[in-house]
């Protein structure tokens, strides 16, 4: 039988940790564009004189870029607090380093 160890303190190798979501950039693009959707659904919905599966489709449309909008905004604030996380965790371990004898061998 294999002997797994997991070590959840941190990455192994000193590697950075994977993304886990779009980047900061990417979930704003992500908030506009939904929010563009959402305010240009909702003008044509109210400026104009549609039949009822228009405006019911139109306002989906606008439900749907608000839902867009407001997940961009969650996942750009995400990437911000998981970018600080990573560089407290980095500023860490560079003032951990031991130094001298007691300074860890590099594995081999």
């Amino acid at each position: 039988m294999a002997d797994a160890t997991v070590n959840a303190d941190g990455p192994a190798g000193g590697k950075a940790s994977p993304a886990r979501g779009p980047s900061g950039r990417t979930a704003l693009i992500v908030a506009i564009v939904g929010g563009v959707i959402a305010a240009g659904a909702t003008v044509l919905v109210l400026r104009n004189q549609y039949g009822t599966g228009m405006e019911a489709l139109l306002a989906a449309a606008a439900l749907a870029g608000f839902g867009m909008a407001a997940y961009g905004l969650m996942q750009a604030v995400l990437a911000i607090v998981d970018t600080a996380g990573e560089r407290r965790r980095q500023e860490r371990e560079v003032s951990e380093r031991r130094k001298g004898e007691r300074a860890r061998r590099p594995p081999s």
